[in-house]
Protein backbone atom coordinates (compact mmCIF):
# COMPACT_ATOMS: atom_id res chain seq x y z
CA UNK A 1 0.00 0.00 0.00
CA UNK A 2 1.52 4.10 -1.17
CA UNK A 3 1.87 5.64 1.74
CA UNK A 4 -0.42 9.08 1.73
CA UNK A 5 1.52 12.09 0.56
CA UNK A 6 2.03 15.14 2.87
CA UNK A 7 -0.01 17.87 1.62
CA UNK A 8 1.69 21.36 1.60
CA UNK A 9 -0.37 24.44 1.17
CA UNK A 10 2.00 27.61 0.09
CA UNK A 11 0.08 30.55 0.58
CA UNK A 12 0.64 34.57 -0.39
CA UNK A 13 -1.46 36.99 0.25
CA UNK A 14 -1.20 40.18 -1.97
CA UNK A 15 -2.48 43.84 -2.41
CA UNK A 16 -1.60 45.98 -5.42
CA UNK A 17 1.88 44.82 -6.34
CA UNK A 18 1.41 43.20 -9.57
CA UNK A 19 6.04 43.41 -9.87
CA UNK A 20 6.19 41.63 -6.65
CA UNK A 21 3.41 39.01 -7.39
CA UNK A 22 4.95 38.44 -10.50
CA UNK A 23 8.81 37.79 -9.57
CA UNK A 24 7.18 35.53 -6.60
CA UNK A 25 4.79 33.64 -8.67
CA UNK A 26 8.32 33.02 -10.96
CA UNK A 27 10.35 31.78 -7.97
CA UNK A 28 7.92 29.95 -7.30
CA UNK A 29 8.54 27.64 -9.98
CA UNK A 30 11.89 26.78 -9.61
CA UNK A 31 11.00 25.52 -6.36
CA UNK A 32 12.24 21.85 -6.21
CA UNK A 33 9.58 19.97 -4.00
CA UNK A 34 10.16 17.63 -0.95
CA UNK A 35 9.81 13.63 -1.73
CA UNK A 36 6.36 12.40 -0.96
CA UNK A 37 4.52 16.14 -0.72
CA UNK A 38 1.23 16.92 -2.14
CA UNK A 39 2.19 20.41 -3.24
CA UNK A 40 -0.65 23.25 -4.14
CA UNK A 41 -0.68 27.13 -3.95
CA UNK A 42 -3.25 29.51 -3.23
CA UNK A 43 -2.67 33.30 -3.18
CA UNK A 44 -5.00 36.17 -1.38
CA UNK A 45 -6.03 38.84 -2.86
CA UNK A 46 -6.64 41.45 -0.62
CA UNK A 47 -8.34 44.25 -2.67
CA UNK A 48 -11.75 45.37 -2.76
CA UNK A 49 -12.20 44.75 -6.22
CA UNK A 50 -10.23 41.46 -7.67
CA UNK A 51 -7.50 43.45 -9.32
CA UNK A 52 -5.06 40.27 -9.33
CA UNK A 53 -7.15 37.87 -10.61
CA UNK A 54 -6.42 38.47 -14.52
CA UNK A 55 -2.76 38.12 -13.71
CA UNK A 56 -2.64 34.32 -11.19
CA UNK A 57 -5.20 33.03 -13.09
CA UNK A 58 -3.09 33.45 -16.52
CA UNK A 59 -0.11 32.34 -14.62
CA UNK A 60 -1.83 29.29 -13.56
CA UNK A 61 -2.51 27.78 -16.57
CA UNK A 62 0.97 27.17 -17.40
CA UNK A 63 2.43 26.79 -13.43
CA UNK A 64 3.58 23.34 -12.56
CA UNK A 65 1.47 22.91 -9.65
CA UNK A 66 -2.22 23.59 -8.62
CA UNK A 67 -2.45 27.56 -8.15
CA UNK A 68 -5.77 29.04 -6.47
CA UNK A 69 -6.54 32.40 -6.87
CA UNK A 70 -8.86 33.91 -3.73
CA UNK A 71 -10.90 36.89 -3.51
CA UNK A 72 -11.06 38.39 0.43
CA UNK A 73 -12.26 41.96 -0.34
CA UNK A 74 -12.74 42.74 3.75
CA UNK A 75 -9.75 44.77 4.44
CA UNK A 76 -6.54 43.54 6.72
CA UNK A 77 -3.65 41.40 6.76
CA UNK A 78 -5.01 39.66 9.58
CA UNK A 79 -8.51 38.86 7.35
CA UNK A 80 -6.08 37.77 4.16
CA UNK A 81 -4.00 35.40 6.28
CA UNK A 82 -7.41 33.69 8.05
CA UNK A 83 -8.55 33.70 4.29
CA UNK A 84 -5.24 31.24 3.56
CA UNK A 85 -5.76 29.09 6.22
CA UNK A 86 -9.32 28.40 5.64
CA UNK A 87 -8.31 27.39 2.09
CA UNK A 88 -5.29 25.25 3.19
CA UNK A 89 -7.33 22.91 4.70
CA UNK A 90 -7.01 20.94 8.33
CA UNK A 91 -4.08 18.94 7.42
CA UNK A 92 -0.43 18.90 6.55
CA UNK A 93 1.14 22.21 6.36
CA UNK A 94 0.22 25.61 5.26
CA UNK A 95 3.80 27.71 4.01
CA UNK A 96 3.56 31.46 4.12
CA UNK A 97 6.06 34.27 2.70
CA UNK A 98 5.34 37.79 1.35
CA UNK A 99 4.45 39.26 -2.32
CA UNK A 100 7.93 41.27 -2.15
CA UNK A 101 9.90 38.14 -1.82
CA UNK A 102 11.10 35.42 -3.79
CA UNK A 103 12.04 31.93 -2.85
CA UNK A 104 14.95 29.88 -3.25
CA UNK A 105 15.04 26.39 -5.53
CA UNK A 106 15.65 23.96 -2.18
CA UNK A 107 13.27 26.80 0.46
CA UNK A 108 10.42 24.40 0.62
CA UNK A 109 12.55 21.28 1.21
CA UNK A 110 14.43 22.92 3.67
CA UNK A 111 11.47 23.91 5.45
CA UNK A 112 10.21 20.44 5.89
CA UNK A 113 12.92 18.88 6.65
CA UNK A 114 13.60 20.70 9.75
CA UNK A 115 9.45 20.33 10.42
CA UNK A 116 9.94 16.46 10.05
CA UNK A 117 12.47 15.69 12.13
CA UNK A 118 11.72 18.10 15.22
CA UNK A 119 8.12 17.68 14.99
CA UNK A 120 7.75 21.47 14.99
CA UNK A 121 4.70 23.25 14.98
CA UNK A 122 5.96 26.21 12.73
CA UNK A 123 9.36 26.44 11.22
CA UNK A 124 11.05 29.65 9.97
CA UNK A 125 13.68 30.54 8.20
CA UNK A 126 15.91 33.62 7.40
CA UNK A 127 14.82 36.52 4.64
CA UNK A 128 18.23 37.77 3.00
CA UNK A 129 17.83 41.09 2.30
CA UNK A 130 19.44 43.50 -0.75
CA UNK A 131 19.12 46.50 -2.01
CA UNK A 132 18.42 47.80 -5.82
CA UNK A 133 21.48 50.95 -5.35
CA UNK A 134 24.62 49.86 -3.43
CA UNK A 135 25.09 53.40 -2.19
CA UNK A 136 22.38 51.81 0.27
CA UNK A 137 23.30 48.99 0.78
CA UNK A 138 24.59 50.04 4.70
CA UNK A 139 21.21 50.62 5.36
CA UNK A 140 20.84 46.62 5.56
CA UNK A 141 23.64 46.67 8.72
CA UNK A 142 21.43 48.76 11.01
CA UNK A 143 18.96 47.60 13.60
CA UNK A 144 16.39 49.05 11.25
CA UNK A 145 16.63 46.25 8.45
CA UNK A 146 19.23 43.46 10.35
CA UNK A 147 17.19 40.30 11.12
CA UNK A 148 18.75 37.62 13.56
CA UNK A 149 19.90 34.48 11.52
CA UNK A 150 20.03 31.20 14.02
CA UNK A 151 21.30 27.39 13.86
CA UNK A 152 20.04 25.22 12.12
CA UNK A 153 17.06 23.54 14.53
CA UNK A 154 17.67 26.19 17.03
CA UNK A 155 14.55 25.91 18.86
CA UNK A 156 12.33 29.60 18.00
CA UNK A 157 9.65 31.00 20.41
CA UNK A 158 7.92 33.67 17.46
CA UNK A 159 7.77 34.17 13.98
CA UNK A 160 6.32 36.10 11.53
CA UNK A 161 4.89 35.24 7.79
CA UNK A 162 7.20 36.11 5.70
CA UNK A 163 9.03 32.86 5.65
CA UNK A 164 6.88 29.95 7.77
CA UNK A 165 5.86 26.34 7.83
CA UNK A 166 3.02 25.65 9.72
CA UNK A 167 1.26 22.30 11.21
CA UNK A 168 -2.43 22.82 9.89
CA UNK A 169 -3.60 20.12 12.63
CA UNK A 170 -2.29 21.42 15.35
CA UNK A 171 -3.48 25.19 14.99
CA UNK A 172 -6.78 23.57 13.80
CA UNK A 173 -7.26 21.63 17.08
CA UNK A 174 -6.26 24.42 18.60
CA UNK A 175 -8.17 26.86 16.94
CA UNK A 176 -5.25 29.52 16.43
CA UNK A 177 -5.90 32.37 14.20
CA UNK A 178 -4.75 35.65 13.12
CA UNK A 179 -6.15 38.72 15.44
CA UNK A 180 -8.65 40.59 13.71
CA UNK A 181 -8.73 43.47 15.97
CA UNK A 182 -5.28 44.43 14.78
CA UNK A 183 -6.12 44.36 10.77
CA UNK A 184 -4.41 47.58 10.37
CA UNK A 185 -2.11 47.71 13.09
CA UNK A 186 0.48 45.28 11.88
CA UNK A 187 2.07 42.57 14.33
CA UNK A 188 -0.56 40.11 13.92
CA UNK A 189 1.68 37.16 12.71
CA UNK A 190 3.75 38.01 15.89
CA UNK A 191 0.44 37.17 18.23
CA UNK A 192 0.10 34.37 16.01
CA UNK A 193 3.29 32.21 16.64
CA UNK A 194 2.90 33.39 20.07
CA UNK A 195 -0.33 32.09 20.88
CA UNK A 196 0.87 28.70 19.24
CA UNK A 197 3.68 28.61 22.18
CA UNK A 198 0.57 29.02 25.03
CA UNK A 199 -0.81 26.28 23.45
CA UNK A 200 1.88 24.19 23.48
CA UNK A 201 3.53 24.26 20.37
CA UNK A 202 6.88 23.89 19.33
CA UNK A 203 8.86 26.38 16.87
CA UNK A 204 12.34 25.54 15.53
CA UNK A 205 15.07 27.24 12.63
CA UNK A 206 15.25 26.16 9.49
CA UNK A 207 19.12 28.24 8.57
CA UNK A 208 18.91 27.38 4.75
CA UNK A 209 15.58 27.65 3.72
CA UNK A 210 16.05 31.11 3.01
CA UNK A 211 14.12 33.53 0.85
CA UNK A 212 15.47 37.03 -0.93
CA UNK A 213 13.65 40.66 -0.36
CA UNK A 214 14.67 43.70 -2.07
CA UNK A 215 13.77 46.97 -0.13
CA UNK A 216 13.33 49.62 -2.71
CA UNK A 217 14.45 53.26 -2.28
CA UNK A 218 11.20 54.67 -0.55
CA UNK A 219 12.03 52.00 2.67
CA UNK A 220 15.28 53.41 2.63
CA UNK A 221 15.05 56.78 4.30
CA UNK A 222 14.94 57.96 8.03
CA UNK A 223 11.04 58.85 8.27
CA UNK A 224 10.30 55.40 6.94
CA UNK A 225 12.30 53.60 8.97
CA UNK A 226 11.74 55.58 12.30
CA UNK A 227 7.90 54.90 11.67
CA UNK A 228 8.36 51.43 11.17
CA UNK A 229 10.18 51.31 14.50
CA UNK A 230 7.94 52.79 16.20
CA UNK A 231 4.97 50.67 15.00
CA UNK A 232 7.04 47.43 16.22
CA UNK A 233 7.30 49.15 19.37
CA UNK A 234 3.35 50.06 19.22
CA UNK A 235 2.05 46.58 18.15
CA UNK A 236 4.40 44.96 20.32
CA UNK A 237 2.30 46.76 23.25
CA UNK A 238 -1.06 46.06 22.16
CA UNK A 239 -0.29 42.12 22.28
CA UNK A 240 0.70 42.40 25.42
CA UNK A 241 -2.49 44.34 26.19
CA UNK A 242 -4.40 41.97 24.21
CA UNK A 243 -3.12 38.85 25.86
CA UNK A 244 -2.02 40.22 29.47
CA UNK A 245 -4.08 41.68 32.46
CA UNK A 246 -4.26 45.24 32.43
CA UNK A 247 -1.68 44.99 34.96
CA UNK A 248 0.56 43.06 33.83
CA UNK A 249 0.74 44.66 30.25
CA UNK A 250 1.57 47.31 31.95
CA UNK A 251 4.47 46.50 34.00
CA UNK A 252 5.62 44.14 30.71
CA UNK A 253 5.76 47.76 28.88
CA UNK A 254 7.25 49.77 31.24
CA UNK A 255 10.06 47.42 31.59
CA UNK A 256 10.94 46.75 27.88
CA UNK A 257 10.35 50.20 27.08
CA UNK A 258 12.87 51.51 29.02
CA UNK A 259 15.36 48.71 29.11
CA UNK A 260 15.19 49.45 24.93
CA UNK A 261 15.53 53.14 25.42
CA UNK A 262 18.71 52.58 27.58
CA UNK A 263 20.60 50.33 25.06
CA UNK A 264 19.30 52.24 22.46
CA UNK A 265 21.20 55.55 24.09
CA UNK A 266 24.04 53.61 24.69
CA UNK A 267 24.52 53.04 21.08
CA UNK A 268 24.29 55.75 20.19
CA UNK A 269 27.49 56.57 21.69
CA UNK A 270 28.96 53.93 19.28
CA UNK A 271 28.39 56.51 16.54
CA UNK A 272 31.90 58.01 17.62
CA UNK A 273 33.26 54.84 16.25
CA UNK A 274 30.50 53.03 13.99
CA UNK A 275 29.36 56.63 12.23
CA UNK A 276 25.79 56.62 10.91
CA UNK A 277 25.35 52.92 11.73
CA UNK A 278 25.90 53.21 15.09
CA UNK A 279 23.63 56.57 15.24
CA UNK A 280 21.17 54.48 13.16
CA UNK A 281 21.25 51.23 15.61
CA UNK A 282 20.43 53.89 18.55
CA UNK A 283 17.74 56.63 16.77
CA UNK A 284 16.08 52.18 15.88
CA UNK A 285 15.58 51.45 19.29
CA UNK A 286 14.73 54.37 20.93
CA UNK A 287 11.97 54.63 18.22
CA UNK A 288 10.97 51.07 18.96
CA UNK A 289 11.03 52.83 23.09
CA UNK A 290 8.67 54.74 22.50
CA UNK A 291 6.19 53.10 20.63
CA UNK A 292 6.25 50.56 23.05
CA UNK A 293 5.56 53.64 25.53
CA UNK A 294 2.94 54.86 23.24
CA UNK A 295 1.05 51.62 22.68
CA UNK A 296 0.81 51.16 27.15
CA UNK A 297 -0.96 53.88 26.83
CA UNK A 298 -3.60 53.16 23.60
CA UNK A 299 -2.26 54.75 21.29
CA UNK A 300 -2.75 52.62 17.82
CA UNK A 301 -0.34 53.08 15.23
CA UNK A 302 -2.48 51.91 11.41
CA UNK A 303 0.12 51.59 9.62
CA UNK A 304 -2.09 49.32 6.81
CA UNK A 305 -5.17 51.45 7.08
CA UNK A 306 -6.86 52.16 3.82
CA UNK A 307 -8.02 55.04 2.34
CA UNK A 308 -12.20 55.14 1.71
CA UNK A 309 -12.51 53.62 -2.18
Amino acid sequence: MNKAKTKICVCGCTFRRPKGLRDLISSYKTIIPPEGVDLRFVLIDNDVNPSSQEQIETAAKDFPWPLQYVHEPDAGIPIARNRALTAAGRDGYVAFVDDDETVTPTWLTELYRVATETNATFVQGPVRMTVEKPEDRWWLDTIFFRQKEFADGASRHESWTNNVLIDLDFITRKKCRFENRLRYDGGTDTLFFRDIIACGGKGFYAADAWVQEVQPPGRLTWKWAINRQFRYGSTRAMTALLRRSRPQATLYCLARGTAIAGVGLAMMLTAVVKGKRGFADGIALLSRSAGILSGMVGHRTLEYARPAA
